[in-house]
């Protein structure tokens, strides 16, 4: 039942980033309308895995910075959040990605790039 929870809440942060993100950027900082951005989305259906990876970068985001604060700050929410554990392909060591590395950079320009695309999709899109 715990993991059910913390799956919850970790999905409901990133649902909650996500949104927010493309809100702001969208509609604040380039002024497009909901109605054309919908319509857009709604001719274009291969436009929606564009946002669904930043959500799911906001999960791995959310998780792992939970992790990483439960760790430091020694705070027992009761869920035991875990780091998710990547590596590094080109050596051949299986090196682990450090968590401060994933946390500044990785996650931050993985959603950065994604949402650059998506904004370049919906501008150009005719």
């Amino acid at each position: 039942m715990k993991t059910l929870l913390k799956i919850a809440l970790v999905a409901v942060c990133a649902a909650i980033f996500t949104v927010v993100l493309l809100i702001v950027v969208l509609a604040g900082v380039f002024g497009m309308q909901w109605s054309r951005t919908l319509q857009i989305l709604s001719s274009a259906t291969g436009l929606y895995l564009l946002p669904t990876i930043i959500f799911f970068e906001f999960y791995f985001l959310t998780n792992d910075l939970l992790a990483y604060l439960c760790k430091k700050f020694e705070l027992d929410f009761g869920l035991h959040f875990s780091e998710f554990h990547f590596k590094f392909d080109l050596d051949n060591f299986d090196t682990l990605i450090p968590l401060r590395t994933k946390l500044i950079q990785l996650y931050p320009l993985t959603i950065l790039l994604t949402l650059l695309a998506f904004v370049v999709a919906l501008i150009t899109h005719q």
